[in-house]
């Protein structure tokens, strides 16, 4: 009998996340069954527009913002209650804190023999979540106590396992990188981009991700202005959607940027623009985790310059496969990159290091055996 694989997802939309579990259905639907839920769905989704196998199941979210809530929790426990009674699963993968707490609710809820093995998992730096003040005890609260009945944990990398330990002391943390490189992503690196600036020889920056606040593209933003001071052939892409794209357009034009900066929004295939950019950037201020588009640019072969956000140490050696500046600081992030464009021999040599590195360590099918020998190991000892 196939055993069935339940993965939830705090929303179904266009995030790291999303791409994490897409990849996972693929490599492992040859052995199980696979169903992916969300407490939310955004229009269109990833998942929707993806290539998945027959056998893997989208099952159908609210729409509505207020289902992903934390006050939405109780409802969303219910109805996990009733999905885990009518599809049945073995296993059931969690990511996020918020859908911990859920599953953990949900768990209470339903009587033992109907409870899958759970597998908690953490894709970002946990105190992004829990915040500070009274909210925060609270949260990390919670977490201990509903999150108690997980039978296995997993981070996305050494420094999300170590700073996920204060909230789960007695949790006992599998490191399985997040997998980015697919047999498909040279393919699809080679399909054309129509757009002037990457049909002949301007110096691109590039960057991929939400418009989000994490990400902290005012910086990147104010650092391109000071950019251009340097290398004024320089252009900036930003792909990605989100809440800020307003406020960015708008900063863009404060900086006179507006004909320097193209912003196309999310696009499925990031990799033809990372092929084609002369350097990769990421501006993030907290929140990363093991960042996917990090890993594909690296592999791809694009130097990077990236802000030293807290687990950016264990992607990326300074000076030898990319260049780590401070968070927050536009002049700083601007030095990094000026450097990189002006610099054909240290793009060569950091992105050729860079491709090494991606190759060894974030293959879709090293992920793909971590997490099957997980769930063998899980289903066996049921």
């Amino acid at each position: 009998m196939r055993r069935r694989i339940l993965f939830y997802l705090p929303v179904l939309g266009y995030g790291g996340v999303e791409r994490v579990t897409q990849h996972l259905a693929q490599g492992l639907a040859d052995r199980y069954d696979i169903l992916i839920a969300g407490q939310g769905a955004e229009p269109n989704h990833l998942l929707a527009q993806a290539p998945l196998p027959p056998n893997v199941t989208l099952l159908p979210a609210p729409t509505q913002r207020a289902a992903m809530k934390h006050r939405a929790i109780p409802t969303q426990a219910l109805r996990l209650v009733r999905l885990i009674q009518r599809h049945r699963p073995h296993l059931l993968v969690s990511a996020w804190p918020r859908v911990h707490l859920t599953v953990g609710l949900a768990y209470r809820l339903l009587p033992s023999p109907q409870r899958p093995r759970w597998v908690l998992t953490e894709h970002n730096e946990i105190q992004g979540y829990l915040g500070r003040g009274w909210r925060a005890a609270l949260k990390a609260w919670l977490l201990q106590r509903w999150t108690h009945r997980a039978d296995a944990y997993v981070a996305v990398s050494q420094k999300v396992a170590q700073l996920s330990g204060a909230v789960y002391p007695k949790a006992r943390f599998r490191v399985i990188y997040n997998p980015a490189i697919t047999p498909e992503l040279e393919q699809k690196a080679q399909e054309p981009v129509a757009h002037p600036w990457f049909q002949g020889q301007t110096p691109v920056v590039l960057s991929v991700g939400r418009l989000e606040a994490m990400k902290d593209f005012p910086t990147l933003l104010q650092a391109f202005r000071l950019v251009l001071e340097r290398v004024p052939e320089a252009r900036l892409v930003i792909l990605g959607e989100g809440v800020l794209r307003k406020e960015l357009e708008a900063l863009a034009e404060g900086l006179g940027l507006q004909d320097k900066v193209w912003m196309p929004g999310f696009d499925p295939n990031p990799y033809r623009y990372m092929a084609r950019a002369t350097v990769f950037t990421l501006s993030s201020a907290y929140g990363e985790a093991s960042p996917l588009v990090l890993s594909e640019a690296m592999y791809l072969g694009k130097p990077v310059v990236l802000t030293r956000f807290a687990t950016a140490l264990e992607f990326v050696d300074p000076e030898q496969d990319g260049l780590l500046v401070e968070v927050g600081n536009p002049e700083a992030l601007a030095q990094g990159l000026v450097r990189v464009l002006q610099d054909p021999g240290l793009q060569k040599r950091l992105g050729a290091q860079a491709r090494t590195k991606a190759q060894a360590r974030f293959s879709v099918e090293q992920a793909v055996r971590n997490y099957a020998t997980l769930f063998e190991e899980l289903i066996e000892s049921a």
